[in-house]
């Protein structure tokens, strides 16, 4: 106890002398940038609270009438079809409004945090975690010239690359580039897991750093194997701990720089990195995203290093530190960027993973550890695994039921008179029109990366569905948590030269033939409903024939939007984007080999997603309800 005295006082001491050199960043396209996220970032709550009270008054309505109707006399068929419409439309607002409850949460708490830089060679110590298992080896190499030539100083920081796959080669490298560089260090455990555990690769970081010379470093900072990291990447994150003894951990957001030009398959993260996150940081609920990010190296230990118990061990880490007291950051800062799935075989294996890393990490709450929890950061715990699990089947059982409702031929809507049928169809367009406002902050926040249609993806659902069911059967039986393969290892069984090459293995090798199915059953489902208000017998009122079935704005929006999502799958598979080689997208220095993505490759104006399959639903509505509201 004696001896400790004199350490702590001197880490104290240094702390004390770095916290004195942060100031706040002086970049004008910085600060213009960080003030136009907050103005939509503040206006958003309002808007989610509009979605709220408009969708309860449209539903509550629609309910009222479905009475109504059916103490008029409607029965049979007519009855139970109007009841399942009911029913799928109240079902499928319930996934699609969570992002509203999040954004509510956050009305009226202003809690962002400015953009800080550490100046000066007074710094705490790092230990730099670079995970790796059997990724490419060049990838691997450009995050590591990257991370040695940070602008920090040298004798603060170590890189050690954590190799899970044993490589002979990777070590061989790194002790070439050792040579100029005497922070590099290379560690393994020895023997190749069956699964990708990063959590037991980044532990066994820490015990490895603890028996280097000078023991472990006061900071940790982890990074995926594929993020570059900028130069001032630790002088952005490390200050924000320095200036609140509180604060565990700092995490900054995602950017890739490989995403195909329009982004077909919507693997820009924007939504969660400019519109969730800062949310969620304003109700102090930031959670660690999993790379780029930098925690005290005391906090991890007070909670028994990196927990193990789910795939998502970034997520639970966060839980875990919450309950130990400690509070996470959210640094609305660019300072990373890496590589998306370049196939969409890769892209689905890493929905799937992600899905079942937020389940399991809600069941891991019932480790000891997570038992200090509050219960608002158990609630923050539980919330997204039940809506994700909700939202799945929900919509999974939605691409089964809608075109079966179709095909029946009867109206989707019950009501008493016709009045009943306008005053729906205002209430509608009052909550269609909120909604479209929420999405459109949204994605005003994001610089226009989202779809105005909203976020949910429904091409992924089966199989995130069977990951899900395959998750809640391992666990019934005792198998544990389903463990994953890294992403990156995956072979991509697109790479067929032909096109009936391609059919073959999209069709039977990623089984898009669902898809096939339900768009055919959705499209002649359509069909058949608009064949029956044809036969309906009622010339004059033809039109209120098909608006109260295929062409009511809330059916016409499911089958619109299912239509065209599942179609992407195939679209891209048929007729992949032309994929530029990484190479092309980074400036080399040719004697030092230091990489970093290009200007243009970071440019995400680039990657906005095609506004006119979103521009036609919206115009289809507002025509619609325009109609029933002006003619009823």
């Amino acid at each position: 106890m004696g001896e400790a005295a004199p350490s702590l006082a001197l880490k104290e001491s240094k702390w004390n002398k770095a916290a004195a050199n942060v100031q706040l960043l002086d970049d004008p396209s910085a600060k213009k940038q960080a003030q136009h996220q907050l103005q939509y970032i503040h206006r958003i709550p309002k808007a989610a609270l509009a979605s709220i009270l408009s969708s309860w008054l449209y539903f509550g309505y629609a309910f009222k009438c479905l009475l109504d109707a059916q103490a008029a006399g409607l029965s049979g068929t007519p009855l139970k079809v109007a009841w399942w419409s009911y029913a799928l439309h109240l079902g499928q607002a319930i996934p699609a409004g969570t992002p509203h409850l999040l954004a509510l949460s956050a009305m009226g708490k202003g809690r962002q945090h400015p953009l800080l830089r550490l100046n000066g060679q007074a710094t705490p110590s790092v230990d730099i975690f670079i995970t790796y298992c059997g990724e490419e080896m060049d990838v691997l190499m450009d995050t590591v010239r990257a991370t040695i030539a940070i602008d920090y100083p040298p004798d603060s920081y170590r890189v050690i690359v954590l190799d899970d796959s044993v490589s002979v080669e990777v070590e061989t490298e790194l002790r070439k580039l050792k040579t100029g560089h005497g922070q590099i260090y290379y560690s393994t455990r020895g023997t190749k897991p069956k699964t990708h555990t990063k959590a037991g690769n980044l532990n066994h970081g820490l015990k490895y750093v603890s028996g280097l010379p000078g023991g472990a470093s006061d900071l940790v900072a982890v990074l995926d194997v594929d993020m570059i990291p900028s130069p001032h990447w630790l002088r952005a994150l490390v200050p924000h701990l320095l200036v609140d003894s509180k604060v565990a951990l700092a995490n900054p957001p995602q950017r890739q720089y490989n995403i195909p030009d329009g982004d077909p398959l919507g693997q820009s993260m924007d939504i969660l990195f400019d519109v969730m996150e800062p949310s969620k940081n304003a109700t102090n609920s930031a959670w660690c995203c999993g790379t780029g990010f930098v925690v005290r190296r005391d906090a991890l230990d007070g909670i028994g290093g990196i927990p193990e118990e789910s795939i998502n061990e970034d997520i639970l880490t966060s839980f875990f530190l919450k309950a130990a007291g400690w509070e996470i950051v959210y640094v609305h800062e660019d300072v990373q960027w890496g590589l998306v799935p370049s196939s969409i075989s890769t892209h689905l294996k890493q929905q799937k993973r992600t899905s079942a890393g937020i389940v399991s990490t809600a069941a891991a709450l019932l480790n000891p550890r997570a038992q200090t929890m509050t219960p608002e950061e158990k609630y923050g715990a539980i919330f997204p695994a039940f809506a994700i699990t909700i939202s799945v089947a929900i919509n999974m059982a939605a691409l089964i039921v809608l075109p079966l409702l179709l095909l029946s031929g009867a109206p989707l809507v019950a009501y008493y008179t016709n009045s009943q049928l306008r005053a729906m169809s205002v209430l509608f367009l009052i909550k269609f029109l909120a909604i479209f406002s929420y999405d459109y902050l949204a994605t005003q926040a994001a610089n226009f990366h989202l779809n105005l249609l909203g976020i949910v993806v429904c091409w992924t659902i089966p199989f995130q569905f069977m990951t899900l069911a395959r998750f809640a059967l391992s666990i019934v039986t005792g198998g544990g948590v389903p463990l994953f393969t890294p992403s990156g290892l995956n072979v991509d069984v697109r790479a067929a030269k032909t096109f009936a090459g391609r059919m073959k293995a999209a069709l039977w090798d990623h089984g898009f033939v669902v898809h096939v199915a339900v768009i055919a059953s959705l499209i002649s489902g359509v069909i058949a409903s608009l064949v029956a208000a044809y036969r309906s017998g009622n010339p004059h009122d033809i039109w209120i024939e098909l608006f109260t079935r295929a062409g009511w704005p809330p059916i016409f929006l499911a089958w619109f939007t299912s239509v065209l999502d599942c179609w992407t799958p195939l679209s891209y598979s048929f007729n992949p984007p032309k994929a530029m080689a990484r190479t092309t997208l980074m400036d080399r220095d040719p004697k030092t080999l230091l990489a970093y993505p290009t200007r243009q490759a970071k440019d995400q104006s680039r990657v906005r997603p095609s506004q006119t399959s979103a521009m036609i639903a919206i115009m289809y509505c507002l025509g619609a309800c325009g109609l029933a509201i002006y003619s009823l």
